[in-house]
């Protein structure tokens, strides 16, 4: 079969590659093509991730399909699944991102027709005094001079009432832009968060590590990424049921969180597998940290709702250390061997370089 990763060979076909319009038709002809070409099942899951495939809006959605296919030479269902709620499915976040810039910019667009409305306002009371201003001289009688005052007297009560419209109409858009400000930083955390685990995800993780890995380069610092994996998860699923694979995935991102620094940094990037950033790390101290994380789980019991316990739990863990001239792909991908060396010795190990 196939292993070589598609992404090069389907460049042109991608919306956009060569220029021209983006023709649905040959993309979803490309997209029919892949599903036959690596057996993946004709579901809509897999139809909407190799389109997004193809189309290669997301870069971080196409390296993971690359590396899943040149390691494996195909996308299995658990694939599938797991890469559609981590980068697909995140769409509706985005929609909700844009739906709430829009409001933002009318809300602003609002604020900007009051302001220039008082601009207007002041500008017209400003001409009626300077006309008041001069018909006084000419007033000789009372009469003329009364008639100016109540003329002056009616032009400030509409201006006081002008004002006080124009303030209101601004507080009123002030709460508006600070409702929908709150609204929009709640969906982009939101956007960076495992809706199921309520830890960050493979995008806030990569975006994280980028920077980390910036800084250490720069600063000459320690940094270790170790990559964790749940033993026989598919097994709890198989046995217990899918809520009880959810709660295993839900306690492991618990315990990582409660044991890591304020600086690290917990995310689940697959299914089962979690990921863990440590600046100003050394090895060692990694290693020890893993093998305590590591030790709490198998020591405990998870409680299921109807009072079933399920008990040594496992995981397996592969650290790896920043080296001179390394980038986040490459730590990554270290990490990653370390992980595939723990499972193949038994599962249940921590390993790294030095251990």
């Amino acid at each position: 079969m196939q292993t070589t990763p598609v992404s090069e060979e389907n460049a042109l076909a991608r919306p956009g590659a060569s220029g021209e319009s983006a023709d649905v038709y040959h993309t979803a002809g490309k997209v029919f093509d892949l599903i036959h070409r690596y057996r993946t099942p004709p579901t809509p899951q897999t139809y909407a991730l190799w389109y997004a495939y193809v189309a290669g809006a997301d870069p971080l959605l196409v390296a993971r399909v690359d590396e899943l296919i040149a390691a494996k030479g195909e996308l299995s269902a658990y694939d599938i699944e797991t890469i559609h709620w981590e980068f697909v499915a995140t769409g509706a976040d985005d929609t909700d991102t844009m739906n709430i810039g829009d409001a933002i910019e009318r809300e602003v667009e609002s604020v900007l027709g009051i302001i220039q409305q008082g601009v207007t306002s002041n500008e017209v009371y400003h001409a009626s005094l300077s006309a008041v201003g001069s018909r006084i001289p000419e007033a000789a009688s009372g009469d003329n001079l009364s008639a100016l005052v109540s003329s002056l007297i009616e032009d400030n009560r509409r201006m006081v009432e002008t004002t006080r419209e124009l303030g209101e109409g601004l507080s009123e858009s002030q709460k508006q832009l600070e409702t929908l400000n709150k609204e929009l930083e709640e969906v982009q955390t939101q956007c960076l968060r495992d809706p199921l685990t309520a830890v960050p995800n493979r995008r806030a993780f990569d975006k994280r590590l980028e920077e980390n890995v910036a800084e250490a380069s720069r600063t000459g610092k320690k940094l270790c990424v170790a990559m964790a994996d749940i033993d026989h998860l598919k097994k709890v699923n198989e046995i217990y049921g899918r809520s009880a694979g959810d709660a295993v995935l839900k306690m492991f991102g618990a315990l990582i969180t409660r044991n890591i620094k304020g600086q690290d940094m917990v995310a689940r990037i697959g299914g089962e597998e979690f990921a863990i950033i440590l600046p100003q790390t050394e090895t060692i101290a990694a290693y020890n940290l893993l093998i305590k994380i590591k030790s709490i789980l198998k020591g405990s019991d998870l409680v299921l709702h109807d009072g079933t316990r399920i008990s040594n739990l496992t995981a397996s863990f592969g650290v790896a250390s920043l080296e001179p001239g390394m980038d986040a792909r490459q730590l990554v991908q270290q990490a990653d061997t370390f992980l595939s060396d723990a499972k193949k010795a038994g599962r249940d190990k921590v390993k790294t370089r030095s251990f």
